[in-house]
């Protein structure tokens, strides 16, 4: 048997120092964590041009695939501003008004057309972009700029490398078609 004291020395707590994360990076979690990484938060230092961190403060930042792609190589800066400019406008398509059906807000258009107006817009916009994308590109574009998914979802797995020479060629040609309009 052992003494009370006994007991009570072995289940003593010690005071060791709990070493938190410096920064809170938000739920750590699997899904959560999807697309984002850790940047140093800190000032661009105007001679050097790096990011001055003294007290080495990190912060999370949400990053899509066409950025990571563009920072990979995988695909060129004017494919990536085509990309973001077609992703853009088929976004737009997708907002409207709350559709509630108590909505007891103040409308805030004259016109009660006029919100119909506004979507018939921004199908327009998306349309003018989606008509530079040639008919074979249109599956490899439609999955990766804006349903944000891996080209090997078109490809399959074992032809990653030729999903992304497609996806290349794909936003170069729109690139390209959208600077002669």
């Amino acid at each position: 048997m052992t003494s009370k004291a006994a007991k009570r020395k072995s289940g003593r707590k010690r005071n060791n120092p709990v070493s938190l994360p410096a920064w809170d990076h938000g739920a750590m979690g699997a899904a959560n964590r999807i697309g984002l990484v850790v940047e140093d938060r800190g000032e661009v230092d105007a001679r050097t041009g790096k990011v001055q961190n003294p007290n080495g403060v990190t912060g999370v930042r949400r990053v899509d695939l066409l950025e990571f792609w563009l920072k990979r190589g995988s695909i060129s800066q004017e494919g990536h501003a085509a990309a973001v400019k077609l992703r853009d406008a088929f976004e737009a398509t997708m907002r409207s008004k709350p559709a509630l059906p108590d909505n007891d807000r103040v409308q805030s258009s004259p016109k009660p057309d006029h919100a119909v107006t506004i979507q018939i817009d921004r199908i327009s916009r998306f349309q003018a972009i989606m008509r530079h994308v040639q008919d074979s590109d249109r599956a490899i574009v439609r999955a990766c700029v804006m349903e944000g998914r891996h080209p090997s979802s078109i490809y399959g797995a074992l032809r990653v490398r030729e999903g992304f020479e497609h996806l290349r060629n794909a936003l170069d040609s729109l690139a390209d078609s959208l600077l002669r309009r």
